[in-house]
């Protein structure tokens, strides 16, 4: 009698997997199949397979006569998962709260943290030192279909920023970087653009942007001071390769420079460009004539950006701070709960056994053709992710794709600057080179020997 309560305890939890297993399973068919409809089976296949495979293996374990230590073992297994999760989550926030301690000591805890607000950088700016000032705007964030604010830009698509204007961009350290934009709001000197024909152009993400360094610290800033020559960013933060061609088309086929740099970060390229490419405007780019001739309507982007802008304050203002607490707390638990961060450490969301989207390809040849027409050079430089590095174990050239990626540059015949094999893979500690070794983005080391890596290598190839 006891033995059979015993199992029929143990019986509850294989039901209870089980239906965890099913319920897993159907929401991953309601996402892949009705949202998604089909069209994103290269991301949800391993869902498939992994809820597939439980669901057979708990139906099994239902045949077990002893199956009392698999169940200790699975409860064991998950509650490792989750606890690994949790420490990691929160540990990046505790390292972020010392380094915020440590900057001032004469300044409070408290006050230190309110001005970690961007808003409020802005607003002391407008005030006291009577600024217009601008928060940094990415093109990425106007892809958002479920922005109401962006309502007045349905029939321009802006790649740039406001111009001509103190902007706010980002902080991972002890201070914001601030830039003022250019004429056509990218992190420049504006009398950059008064070069006929200029020597170098990066295009890229927020690695190009300067994410999230001072003035003169980023790439185009340093290339300028290493070389004496013109340099201009067209990075925007969360740009990807969509968005990377149309900022080339838009500002870069009119200068013509000698040097394009091609900046590939392989963490997030590749995502970027699945949402890029359902823009109805993005896609266009991929037309040789097509083109929205934003270099001659920055006067009317600067005034839609403002509006959006605006907006965007007057909605922060109606979300009172019990409300914004409470959707913080209930993201920061659906993270967890979806174990997000063993998910991009494994790679598990990237899609590992599919080929590279046919479109990357057809972006990099246009670009490649477009370069060659006017006679400049094209460089690609591929830049590692910082987790590539952790734990002392560097991942293969499979970890995103980027066996595949250097195949496909190899092939379009388009030179290649490997920052992980040329730097990163020569350095005893390559997380130093990262922001207080906690962000993403470099320091200014970082930023100093890339760029320094970048020049020398042209002067080789040339």
């Amino acid at each position: 009698m006891k033995l059979s309560k015993k199992l029929n305890y143990t019986n509850i939890f294989i039901y209870f997997y089980l239906l965890i297993s099913i319920f897993l399973f159907c929401y991953t068919f309601y996402r892949a199949e009705i949202i998604y409809k089909g069209e994103q089976f290269s991301y949800y296949y391993k869902y498939y397979s992994i809820f597939i495979f439980s669901i057979a293996f708990w139906f099994i374990v239902l045949l077990f006569k002893r199956s009392f230590l698999i169940i200790v073992s699975a409860s064991c297994f998950v509650f490792i998962l989750y606890f690994y999760e949790t420490i990691s989550f929160f540990t990046p926030s505790i390292l972020k709260l010392k380094i915020i301690k440590s900057m001032t000591k004469e300044t409070s805890v408290k006050t230190q943290l309110k001005e970690d607000s961007k808003y409020y950088v802005i607003e002391n700016l407008k005030k006291k030192e009577n600024k217009d000032v601008v928060p940094s705007i990415f093109p990425r964030s106007l892809l958002d279909n479920n922005l109401k604010s962006k309502k007045n830009l349905a029939d321009i698509f802006p790649l740039g920023g406001v111009s001509n204007i103190t902007t706010v961009f980002c902080k991972e350290g002890d201070k914001f970087s601030i830039y003022k934009s250019d004429r056509f709001g990218f992190n420049n000197p504006n009398n950059q653009w008064e070069n006929k024909r200029l020597s170098w152009i990066l295009i890229g993400d927020s690695f190009v942007h300067g994410s999230c360094v001072q003035p003169g610290e980023d790439f185009a800033s340093q290339i300028r001071l290493l070389t004496k020559q013109s340099a201009i960013s067209l990075g925007m933060s969360g740009n990807g390769p969509l968005l990377e061609l149309a900022s080339l088309k838009e500002y870069g086929l009119e200068k013509k420079p000698k040097i394009v740099l091609w900046f590939y970060f392989e963490r997030n390229d590749l995502d970027d460009l699945k949402k890029e490419k359902k823009h109805p405007i993005l896609i266009r780019y991929l037309k040789d004539e097509f083109t929205q001739n934003l270099n001659s309507q920055q006067n009317i982007i600067d005034k839609k950006l403002k509006e959006y802008i605006d907006f965007a304050e007057k909605d922060l203002h109606k979300n009172v701070l019990p409300q914004n607490y409470v959707t913080e707390r209930f993201l920061a638990f659906k993270k967890i709960i979806r174990l997000q961060i063993i998910r991009d450490k494994t790679s598990l969301d990237r899609g590992l056994v599919f080929d590279v989207d046919p479109i990357f390809n057809q972006i990099m040849l246009n670009v490649k053709n477009a370069v060659n027409q006017w006679g400049g050079k094209l460089y690609f430089i591929y830049l590692p992710d910082k987790e590539r590095y952790t734990n002392n174990n560097v991942k293969s050239d499979r970890y995103l794709k980027r066996s595949q990626v250097l195949e496909l540059i190899k092939k379009l015949n388009i030179p290649l600057i490997d920052i992980h094999k040329d730097f990163f893979m020569k350095q005893n500690d390559p997380i130093s080179f990262f922001a207080h070794r906690i962000y993403g983005h470099y320091s200014p080391e970082g930023y100093h020997k890339i760029s320094k890596i970048i020049v020398n290598k042209v002067k080789e190839k040339n």
